[in-house]
């Protein structure tokens, strides 16, 4: 036989090979030879109307294996992740919630090793099939196919945010916000991180009506932002957090009627003490600030508070010749000069090593502001504190 005539004779027969249709019988002899690769490679040559209750068993067994195998063999290759995804998109299985749940464990172990891999691309061995592209592009896919349960979606943000991805995680979180148990999810720091990034970017965004109140209802339900209050709370008086978290902190609870009145006006106060952003928030401020003149009992149940504290904001004292900060600290002198009398003594102490443990945010903000303050006293341009003070302070310094 010509040589032509053998390898088209060959090709022939291993075409018509791979065109045999297996049936139920051949299928349920695979099932018993727990042989799921060939047995899943064939599922589907069954035709539609004998698709059966025998059938779809047998197919989610296999299912079952072939995961369970893979996982044990820690077989996570784009390859394979992609086959366990295309079952998990056939009507057999997408509402098999057992198969579903093997799938995401899959699929969590695949995208470690895959933004694992990505990271390592340039080293000897690394798989150089994954890059972060192709990750996030199968993350985002197995996301938009899956059952979205929120622990596999936190699990996934946690992961993306921890390497150089594109990856938008916000999906991830938001399935977490908008879960029956939502005020569980929305307890966890991280949750708690994304819900108020994304409501200071979407603040940013060159539509936003400056609507905080219509904001938290667009992206964040209501049993899930009671939880984020308290810590709104403690960023305004944390030496932590910076002039803009403070902001969008008191620009949410204001929208929220989450603050007293007695409220506004100490977290106003430590509001400027931190370096406000210039603009509506600080008018605000300053105002209330203002209305303090005339109101000595108020002005000392405020600095009650404010001694309580675990640490007083301090940064406009940094550098309080600052024209910002010095008009600020003008404000204070002029409106409340009790807070700055008693800054001041908390400087004098911790300076002089009595109460070392004094609620200073900065010792070197609160010696720049003393110094400024003498200073100023001496060329008569300002009186931030009292004779006593500044008597005490110049015989520290000889």
């Amino acid at each position: 036989m010509p040589l032509l005539k053998y390898y088209l004779l060959i090709s022939t027969i291993s075409s018509l090979k791979a065109d045999v249709l297996y049936d139920l019988k051949d299928l349920q002899a695979l099932e018993q030879e727990k042989n799921f690769e060939e047995f899943l490679s064939h599922v589907n040559d069954i035709r539609p109307s004998e698709r059966q209750k025998l059938w779809k068993s047998m197919y989610q067994s296999m299912a079952l294996e072939m995961i369970d195998y893979k996982i044990k063999t820690k077989d996570f290759s784009l390859v394979t992740f992609k086959k366990i995804e295309n079952i998990g998109k056939s009507s057999a299985l997408m509402s098999d919630e057992f198969f579903q749940l093997k799938r995401a464990l899959y699929a969590k172990k695949f995208f470690n090793e895959c933004y694992l891999q990505a990271s390592q691309k340039n080293q000897k061995n690394s798989d150089k099939t994954f890059d972060f592209k192709t990750c996030d592009k199968e993350l985002t896919s197995f996301w938009f196919f899956s059952k979205k349960d929120p622990d596999i979606g936190l699990e996934l943000a946690t992961l993306i945010e921890k390497y150089p991805s594109e990856a938008n995680s916000w999906p991830f979180y938001q399935t977490a916000i908008n879960d029956s148990i939502a005020n569980l999810y929305c307890q966890k720091a991280n949750v708690q991180r994304a819900v108020l990034a994304k409501l200071t970017n979407e603040s940013f965004e060159a539509d936003f009506n400056g609507q905080y109140a219509n904001l938290i209802k667009r992206f964040v339900p209501e049993k899930c932002f009671v939880k984020l209050v308290p810590t709104l709370k403690v960023s305004l008086s944390s030496p932590e957090s910076n002039a803009i978290e403070k902001e969008m902190a008191l620009k949410l609870l204001s929208a929220t009627n989450n603050l007293t009145p007695e409220e506004e006006d100490i977290f106003a106060i430590i509001y400027l003490l931190d370096g406000p952003v210039v603009g509506e928030k600080m008018n605000l401020a300053w105002k209330r600030v203002e209305i303090l003149n005339a109101k000595f009992t108020k002005r000392q149940e405020i600095l009650d508070k404010i001694k309580k504290l675990p640490t007083i904001p301090d940064r406009i004292f940094k550098e309080p010749t600052q024209p910002r900060n010095k008009a600020i600290i003008n404000l204070f002198a002029q409106n409340f000069p009790e807070l700055l009398n008693f800054y001041a003594e908390s400087c004098l102490a911790y300076t002089n090593f009595k109460t070392p443990e004094a609620q200073l945010a900065s010792g070197i903000a609160c010696n720049q502001f003393i110094k400024a303050a003498v200073d100023l006293r001496n060329k008569n341009e300002a009186q931030w504190l009292t004779d006593k003070i500044t008597t005490q302070y110049s015989s520290l310094k000889k």
